[in-house]
């Protein structure tokens, strides 16, 4: 796969995912958004919300992903030392108090 290709696959991938959140959203009740879902503290807008979210931010991280995934085993170590620290950190943080 060129970088060309991947490109276009991720661009393909976006306009998938923007036009399936597109038809999701065209059929949500207001009501549907604001009601709790099952098994979070977070109403369905605040996950869909943090779902697409989180998808943008691993589609623009992936380059560093790669990068990190070539170094050897100590430098690789620290980073995932690094991550487990700050996923704890900002779920510790992101949850509302309801």
């Amino acid at each position: 796969m060129t970088d060309n290709d991947g490109r276009e696959q991720i661009i393909s991938d976006y306009r998938r995912a923007c036009a399936t959140l597109g038809d999701t959203l065209a059929v949500a009740r207001d009501e549907d958004l604001r009601r709790r879902s099952s098994g979070t503290r977070w109403t369905n807008e605040e996950l869909l919300f943090h779902m697409v979210f989180g998808y943008m931010v691993v589609l623009a991280l992936l380059p560093l992903v790669r990068i990190l995934g070539h170094l050897p085993p100590p430098p690789g170590k620290a980073f995932a030392r690094l991550l487990n620290a700050s996923t704890r950190l900002s779920t510790s943080t992101s949850m509302p108090n309801n």
